[in-house]
């Protein structure tokens, strides 16, 4: 979290409802990132993940796990290696 660009924050969300995305990183006036952790090589995300995204209209989601490729695992969302966690920082940089 010390390495969040300025003006950035970083929490849990979860709703009544159960849907949690586990670190969403957000400023004022933008979209928020959703970043799910997963411990598996071959992550998956749940409806759960899904429905929170879509209800603070997430503009970027990542999953980051222990494998070593980065891919997408649906239109909106991207498998990243844990060593490459540091794209996040590098997009979240871009929107300066």
């Amino acid at each position: 979290m010390a390495r969040l660009p300025p003006r950035w924050e970083s929490y849990f969300f979860r709703t009544a409802a159960g849907a949690e995305i586990d670190l969403v990183l957000a400023r004022s006036g933008g979209k928020p990132f959703a970043v799910e952790i997963k411990y598996s090589v071959a992550p998956q995300v749940g409806k759960g993940f899904r429905s929170a995204c879509l209800d603070l209209q997430c503009g970027r989601e990542y999953v980051v796990y222990p494998g070593s490729e980065v891919y997408p695992l649906s239109e909106t969302t991207t498998a990243l290696p844990l060593q490459q966690i540091q794209r996040i920082i590098n997009d979240m940089n871009s929107l300066r």
